[in-house]
């Protein structure tokens, strides 16, 4: 009789990651950075060396291409294509573990096929990649004073003063997806009290990206927490002071997808510190389903903010 039955969380706690690399013949090519090791992600075949991120002492990894992380689980259910109990099964087998029991299952019930017109609608949207670039951006442009950005930051960043079209009078910032496509430009009003704050392409969804997401490989392999700001402009601010890694949401407002994304990145880190006022309630108990979360209304200094009680 098969078995049917495993402990998750007793094969996460026998099987490491080191050892499944190993088997998968992944560990030998992934190179050290820090306490983790790095490289391209086996899935997606990204061309980024660093976009692929695994982390020994957490037993996590997580990909900045296609969005996946997850422990030794998730990461067999990927490999194989299976579900994550099938794959705590072939982990069982594999390490020799003796934690699956001589148990019938019953038969699932049957679930009527989902016509493909119906599956089709409900597949998730993405923001196609931009195939143009806004190639005058002036990061200097006196007019961004008002801001106070240091204009070394809003070149990081590749944004800058925008002189025609939609954002014409604006700081026009690149958004990227996950994989570092550049997806929209962002209109960041520059005169005090200018409404809207901000301005987006009309075809442009942002509940489908988080901001500066793409670049948290530059800082993964840092110790310390991982820092969320309720829009954009919170990113540039504390980039400016300093902060890293960090990154941002659009209104404060947390879509399925916005969580799906952060609920993997938050795997390499031990905390998730939210910056600012404007994280509804909903909000922060979805992510505290992921990792522990704290909170504080604003930095205090110029250097990493100081918690509040």
């Amino acid at each position: 009789m098969p078995r049917g039955f495993v402990s998750f969380a007793e094969v996460k706690q026998a099987v490491t990651m080191e050892a499944v690399l190993t088997r998968y013949g992944l560990f030998a090519v992934l190179a050290q950075k820090g306490k983790n090791l790095v490289g391209s992600c086996p899935f997606c075949k990204g061309k980024s060396p660093r976009q692929f991120q695994v982390n020994l002492v957490k037993n996590a990894w997580y990909c900045f291409g296609c969005k996946a992380g997850g422990n030794v689980l998730d990461f067999v259910a990927k490999s194989e294509s299976v579900s994550v109990r099938t794959a705590a099964l072939r982990l069982d087998s594999w390490f020799a573990l003796g934690l699956g029991e001589e148990t019938p299952r019953p038969a699932p019930a049957a679930v009527p096929a989902e016509p493909p017109q119906a599956r089709e609608e409900e597949a998730p949207r993405e923001n196609p990649p931009l195939t143009f670039t806004l190639k005058t951006l002036d990061p200097h442009h006196e007019s961004l004073a008002s801001l106070g950005l240091g204009a070394a930051t809003i070149e990081r960043f590749g944004a800058g003063y925008c002189t025609k079209g939609l954002l014409k009078g604006r700081l026009a910032i690149p958004i990227h997806n996950g994989r570092g496509e550049l997806v929209a430009y962002a209109g960041l009003a520059v005169e005090e009290g200018e409404t809207p704050r901000y301005l987006f392409p009309p075809n442009f969804h942002p509940a489908l990206e988080v901001f500066n997401l793409d670049r948290l490989a530059e800082f993964v392999h840092e110790d310390g927490p991982l820092y969320l700001v309720p829009e954009i402009e919170g990113v540039l601010r504390l980039a400016d002071m300093g902060v890293a890694p960090v990154i941002g949401l659009f209104d404060g407002s947390l879509s399925p997808e916005q969580e799906e994304a952060i609920s993997g990145a938050v795997s390499l880190y031990d905390k998730l510190v939210l910056v600012g006022e404007g994280f509804p309630e909903r909000t922060v108990a979805h992510l505290a389903r992921h990792i522990a979360v704290s909170w504080i209304s604003h930095p205090r200094s110029e250097s990493l903010p100081e918690e509040e009680p």
